[in-house]
């Protein structure tokens, strides 16, 4: 794997496009974000494409090509440590987050993780954001989770509190929402470690009043979670729009619901921010 081109955001955001020893005419994706909060991270994807169809994702609205393996995955890691060379001393997490569904490549996904786990003695954390398609089945119940006890983060992708409308917007093939809060109920134990429960708000689609009260009723049946209220970014190819009812909601939510995250993109303007891989570069 080889650097195309590096475009630099105006909050600094690095957005990196990476060429493939096997094809001229397909390429990867990744980024480098370094956030106050988080220090720095690099976020990775997974797969070619995406595999689950989400209607407000960039990706998922490009044709799915094939997974990556373990090595094209830490070939991004590796690229962009070579550019940014300060992330060895100062220490990074790596999210999967870029283009794809982990959970649905999660044998390269966890194969990359204990490799770099290995090289970097300063990656702090790995970070997972999943939809929780049913082929992550398999993945909760194979991983030996108690290796990734303080190190490993999920992010459960909701955005919808009813299973019909998940089955709509993010493609047909998810585990249903309470089976895949038991699992990460589970596991966010053994690793000892708060999960987040991604809601990304979409104008007059599931940004009303009556959508907290079962967000409420969701977050009731979920341990160690925080609720992460997202703004969508601009995806060119999505029918979606961000919500216009942003504050009201998450004030709204903030007074019935213990534990509310707010929480929006960096690197938007060159297409890095959550759902814009792919945005500019259709395949």
């Amino acid at each position: 794997m080889k650097v195309l081109n590096v475009i630099k955001s105006s909050d600094n955001t690095k957005k990196y496009y990476f060429g493939l020893s096997d094809s001229d005419q397909f390429h990867v994706e990744a980024c480098l974000l370094h956030l106050k909060r988080y220090g720095y991270i690099i976020c990775v994807s997974s797969q070619i494409g995406c595999m689950q169809k989400c209607v407000f994702c960039a990706a998922g609205n490009s044709r799915f090509v094939r997974n990556l393996n373990s090595e094209e995955i830490q070939d991004q890691v590796r690229l962009i440590i070579e550019d940014n060379p300060i992330l060895v001393s100062e220490g990074f997490q790596v999210t999967y987050m870029g283009s794809g569904e982990p959970l649905s490549n999660f044998e390269s996904v966890f194969k990359s993780i204990d490799a770099m786990r290995t090289y970097y003695p300063t990656l702090h954390k790995v970070n997972i954001s999943t939809t929780c398609p049913t082929t992550s089945i398999t993945c909760f119940k194979t991983i030996d989770w108690s290796k990734y006890k303080h190190f490993l983060h999920f992010q459960y992708s909701l955005h919808f509190t009813h299973d019909n409308e998940r089955y709509k917007f993010l493609y047909p093939q998810l585990l249903k929402i309470t089976v895949a809060i038991d699992y990460l109920n589970s596991i966010s134990e053994i690793v000892c470690d708060k999960y987040k429960i991604n809601y990304i708000l979409f104008d007059e689609l599931n940004d009303k009043k009556e959508n907290i009260a079962e967000l409420k009723a969701i977050m009731d049946t979920t341990q160690n979670a925080v609720l992460k209220i997202s703004t969508m970014s601009v995806v060119l190819s999505s029918s979606l729009t961000p919500s216009k009812n942003f504050e009201q909601f998450v004030s709204a939510a903030q007074e019935s619901i213990e534990a509310v995250e707010v929480f929006s993109s960096d690197g938007t303007d060159v297409n890095a921010g959550c759902g814009q891989f792919y945005n500019d570069s259709i395949l």
